[in-house]
């Protein structure tokens, strides 16, 4: 039997294919993709990820031992740790953006979506659900970071968001993340194994309707607020 992780992954395989094929990925190799794209997509990141480790520990709280939760938090913290610190601030104060210029933007409707499900799954479902939810953040872009650096990019901005998700400290961060899905599979009926693998599927859709959004400068079709 293979292991469930695997089976998982093999459930997102065409979602992936098509997140590689996706012209914001392809063009950020090119060196062709907008700057003003990738600014929207690193913005919309930023918001995503106040909410996404909210989601994190939520499913934290739900784990069977102290050890898994402990994991897990140190784990999703490591790599969390090296979006904020080595990209986004970074990126933020390259183009002078403050935290409070920042906190100014309105979520998108894809990233309200995307982490609404995941904190109503994290908050609703049991630890191995909840960890299937988030999961695909993690895998997707350490799998996108790693196909990505074979190809490399021209733009040195671009190049350095590629990097980051190649790079080995985020890559055992994440791993570590998946060794705990594995683990605690072990115990899942049949049912549960089911919504599972639908959980990380969504999650892996959302990861592409994210990159899709930023590309097509998507947004609200009315203000949504007007004060």
């Amino acid at each position: 039997m293979s292991p469930f992780t695997e089976e998982l992954w093999k459930t997102v395989e065409d979602v992936y294919e098509a997140i590689l094929e996706h012209p914001f990925l392809r063009e950020l190799t090119t060196g062709e993709l907008s700057m003003e794209a990738f600014k929207r997509y690193i913005i919309q990141d930023a918001l995503y990820l106040s909410r996404f480790s909210r989601a994190v520990a939520l499913v934290a709280v739900k784990a069977p031992s102290d050890e898994d939760a402990l994991t897990l938090l140190k784990n999703a913290e490591g790599a969390l740790s090296v979006e904020r610190v080595s990209l986004h601030e970074f990126l933020m104060s390259e183009w002078g953006v403050t935290r409070q210029q920042l906190y100014e933007n309105v979520m998108t409707p894809v990233n309200r979506a995307y982490t609404d499900f995941l904190i109503a799954t994290a908050y609703e479902g049991s630890f191995q659900l909840g960890l299937a939810a988030v999961l695909p953040c993690f895998w997707v872009y350490l799998e996108v970071g790693r196909t990505l650096l074979r190809r490399g990019s021209p733009n040195k901005t671009y190049q350095r968001w590629i990097d980051t998700y190649a790079s080995e400290e985020y890559a055992k961060a994440v791993e570590e993340v998946i060794r705990i899905m594995e683990g605690v599979s072990k115990g899942m009926s049949v049912g549960e194994k089911l919504e599972a693998k639908r959980l990380f599927r969504t999650s892996t859709i959302y990861e592409y309707l994210f990159w899709d959004e930023a590309y097509r400068m998507g947004g609200w079709p009315l203000p949504i607020s007007r004060l």
